[in-house]
């Protein structure tokens, strides 16, 4: 048997009205997309912490919903929050996802801070290895 990782990350951005000293102002698409780009920098570190727990229970899936801040000056993201109300995965998963998160950096800053919500879905893909035949007589 042979188990895998299938990961996902879906994204929905919020942009908080504010005033700070970053230097650029995006506009709510840009947030997204630039946000999207940071955490998908991560996506490898995620998988590796999630195939490492994923060798242990190889049932382990579900999704884990983190929201955090965007600090207009430093561009740090802050105050990582799991959604318990939308996560499904345990406690493995949501830290592997917390860990990684909670050290990243957006730059440039920004005249607004920002607050996001990311999604990720994990999703063990199990493979069974084939059947022998045996040989014709």
């Amino acid at each position: 048997m042979k188990t895998t990782a299938a990961l996902t990350i879906t994204a929905a951005l919020s942009l908080l009205a504010g005033c700070g000293g970053g230097a650029t102002t995006r506009t709510p698409a840009q947030w997204t997309e630039d946000t999207y780009k940071l955490l998908e920098t991560q996506n490898e570190a995620i998988k590796t912490c999630y195939n490492s727990e994923l060798k242990k229970n190889p049932k382990l899936e579900g999704t884990v919903v983190v929201d955090f801040h965007v600090d207009n000056k430093t561009g740090n993201i802050k105050k990582v929050r799991i959604d318990k109300k939308k996560t499904t995965a345990g406690d493995p998963v949501r830290k592997c996802v917390t860990q990684v998160v909670q050290d990243l950096k957006l730059t440039p800053g920004d005249t607004n801070d920002g607050q996001a919500n990311f999604s990720w879905e994990f999703k063990a893909n199990v493979t069974e290895a084939p059947e022998e035949t045996p040989p014709a007589s």
